[in-house]
């Protein structure tokens, strides 16, 4: 989205800002903030386009607590379990498609409807920045709230691969981006000194919503079946959905709406391309292990019913590393703190996951260390990769950059999964490739961090960046 846009541009505009809305400063102050903003400091939320903290945005009437402040948080909070709730039952859809309804289709086929999912997500969501930054969150989250309901009940009732694909991958894709991207910009505009610790409860939500969908997934399907059990959790998505609609309420309202958010010239900048070359790595990686470890159970000999159950233990880490690493990134640097998340992923997939995947036998402990230990360090890619964009652009260009490198990231979230299927068809079901194939993702993407990061503000390891 286009940071330019959330500022007010004119004399009017500042005018109805503090007008309307009395908690800013005066129309002088907001200049001043905004004209100095290319000095700007860490920031610690997710798609931070409102304003980037530094020395005069402090001169900003942020409320930093309060109820209005905290119920946006709320609302945000319940957008994040729902959205995510269902993002986090993909490999539970998957497997259960690949055994019953697709079962004609090989799993790199049917992991496209979950990674084009992905890719509408993460591409719709930047092409939405603007309808944000326009007419605030509200009108947004109502058109996307009612399109994930939709979509998920729409689900319920497919057979056809090409029902799937339309219901889950455009429906629900498209339409959760409508509700994630202004439901973490919001935060912004309500926080500055407590920005990370604010986002970063709004987001474990997204985890919650991971634990529970798929735990009443598994306790359903066998009860009332999928259609209804999928059902059930559209019910709880409407439900969720309907608190974030009366609670996420934009403070600035007004921007240009400019839609122009590609700007190939950025990939010239060599810490910018690095960066994006870096995120696109982590996107291409980041779904794998959610997507194919239900499978990789299956394969391993457990029972399907506690292999659904897998998802929600990755989940349960992950309401820790959601939070966590942008808290302390705050203080350490958030560079570092996503240079070391991402390097662990690696390990971590290299080092616990491939060889208990090469080995005989379930390694049933092994697999519960990988998803722990993983679903802690993955949250990270996408909680401060955004903001470490912030740190390596001017101000004056962040929106179209930002742009830019998470059309290119989408283009990961819709290719990741079905290589790694395709490796494991040509692999004959082996999932020593897949895993390879992961860990050797965040490995390289993690050089590609470190160019980033040294090209902007040199090789020495303590400087907090």
């Amino acid at each position: 989205m286009t940071i330019q846009d959330m500022i007010p541009s004119d004399a009017a505009s500042l005018k109805r800002v503090s007008t309307e809305h009395p908690q800013h400063n005066s129309a002088e102050s907001l200049s001043d903030s905004f004209n100095d903003a290319s000095r700007s400091r860490s920031a610690s939320t997710l798609v931070d386009e409102a304003a980037l903290p530094d020395e005069k945005t402090a001169d900003l009437d942020y409320p930093e607590g309060g109820p209005v402040a905290w119920s946006v948080v709320f609302g945000s909070w319940c957008a994040m379990f729902a959205i995510f709730g269902i993002w986090n039952s993909v490999g539970l859809f998957q497997a259960y498609l690949v055994e019953h309804d697709l079962a004609q289709y090989d799993e790199s086929t049917i992991s496209w409807i979950f990674s084009t999912y992905s890719f509408a997500f993460f591409f719709c969501g930047v092409q939405v920045g603007p309808v944000f930054d326009k007419y605030g969150a509200r009108p947004l989250v109502i058109c996307g709230s009612l399109g994930t309901v939709v979509g998920v009940m729409m689900f319920s009732l497919c057979h056809q691969y090409y029902q799937f694909f339309l219901s889950f991958a455009v429906l629900c894709g498209i339409s959760g981006s409508m509700i994630f991207t202004p439901s973490v910009a919001v935060v912004g505009q309500y926080f500055l000194a407590r920005r990370g610790l604010a986002t970063g409860v709004a987001a474990t939500g997204g985890s919650f919503g991971g634990i529970m969908f798929p735990l009443m997934l598994r306790s359903l399907i066998p009860q009332i079946g999928f259609a209804w059990a999928v059902r059930v959790v559209g019910f709880f998505v409407l439900f969720f959905l309907t608190f974030s609609v009366i609670c996420l309420k934009s403070r600035i309202v007004g921007g240009s709406g400019d839609s122009s958010t590609i700007d190939l010239s950025a990939f010239k900048d060599k810490k910018f391309a690095f960066m994006a070359i870096g995120n696109f790595l982590i996107e291409w990686a980041l779904l794998i292990p959610s997507t194919y470890f239900i499978t990789y159970a299956i394969w391993k000999g457990v029972d399907e019913h506690l292999a659904y159950a897998l998802t929600a233990v990755m989940n349960a880490a992950s309401v820790f590393g959601r939070w966590l690493p942008g808290y302390v990134s705050d203080k350490y640097g958030m560079f570092n703190m996503l240079i070391l998340t991402v390097f662990s992923c690696g390990v971590l997939s290299l080092g616990i996951w491939l060889p208990i995947a090469a080995t005989e036998g379930r390694n049933f402990g092994g697999a519960i260390a990988y998803l722990i230990l993983f679903g802690f360090t993955s949250g990270s890619g996408i909680s401060l990769a955004p903001v470490c964009f912030s740190k390596i652009c001017d101000i004056k260009d962040y929106g179209k950059r930002y742009g830019t490198a998470y059309s290119l990231a989408s283009i990961g979230s819709l290719t990741g999964v079905p290589i790694a299927g395709q490796i494991l068809n040509r692999m004959n079901g082996d999932y020593t490739g897949l895993v390879i194939f992961c860990g050797a993702s965040y490995m390289v993407s993690t050089v590609f961090l470190v160019l980033a990061r040294g090209y902007s503000v040199g090789w020495k390891i303590k400087t907090n960046f």
